[in-house]
């Protein structure tokens, strides 16, 4: 047995969430205020496949914005590879944090986790795509230091990709499975968004934190906002730690070229 908290303990999410209000919280003082916002299902719509998602003609006009109102206060925190991340998003030079926290791109810096150079993960990551090879409705996708395997094509076989990758961990003992959206992820135990969170707070002190996601691996972002004295915002139905929902990546879209509209004179 592992001796690690669960990823339920790490990120700070708790079944018995309180009740959340519709819609975005009041408009903050954008100056001295952080935002950190999740990527798919947050910014841009689910996909049936990873590469599939399409991104708004107006998005980077939006996170341009608030980079601007905010002094540059502003994070796109995702399960993505970095590489992927500036592919979608070739305007927009601000921070960056793929793979959960295994990559980071901030303040002209780029930064990966060490484990990204682990020849064992490398090893596994061959036996996951032979199987998958097998499997044509799962797509598998490689990161520095994690890989996934999405299922929205067949659902049914999200146990299958549960048992493999956990079987894999046995040879990896300081790495965990962990759940999104139809999809499962092995990566570094030590590695969550919360924690990728926690690490930018420290180069914005003083700012209040505003957290926007949409699935369990954004809880812990959500839930550090709310214990900072900020805002979670949740995009979605899901349960979730946040006081503040949305219903859809359209809602929050609308909400934030809200915030940046000029107040009332």
């Amino acid at each position: 047995m592992k001796d690690h908290p669960s990823y339920y303990d790490m990120i700070g999410f708790s079944a018995e969430s309180g009740e959340t209000e519709a819609g975005l919280p009041p408009v903050p003082d954008l100056s001295r205020a952080a935002l950190f916002l999740d990527f798919d299902g947050t910014l841009v719509d689910i996909a049936a496949r990873p590469d599939a998602i399409s991104v708004t003609d107006n998005l980077e006009d939006i996170l341009l914005a608030l980079e601007t109102r905010t002094g540059g206060a502003v994070a796109v925190v995702s399960d993505r590879s970095l590489a992927d991340l500036e592919r979608r998003l070739p305007r927009w030079r601000g921070t960056l944090v793929g793979s959960q926290g295994a990559e980071r791109r901030h303040l002209g810096r780029r930064e990966t986790a060490p484990e990204a150079h682990d020849e064992k993960l490398s090893e596994l990551a061959d036996v996951a795509r032979a199987w998958a090879a097998h499997h044509e409705a799962v797509v598998m996708e490689e990161k520095p230091a994690a890989l996934a395997l999405h299922f929205r094509a067949a659902p049914e076989l999200q146990p299958d990709c549960v048992r493999l990758l956990h079987a894999l961990t046995e040879n990896l003992p300081d790495y965990v499975l962990r759940h999104a959206d139809m999809a499962v992820e092995l990566m570094p135990a030590r590695i969550c968004k919360r924690g990728a969170m926690e690490e930018l707070m420290a180069d914005w002190p003083g700012r209040l934190p505003v957290a926007m996601g949409d699935d369990l691996s954004d809880e812990g972002m959500l839930a550090l906002a709310e214990e900072l004295g900020g805002y979670g915002i949740k995009v979605g139905y899901a349960d979730t730690v946040a006081s503040h929902r949305v219903r859809s990546v359209a809602e929050l879209h609308r909400g934030l070229v809200s915030w940046l509209a000029p107040a009332p004179a």
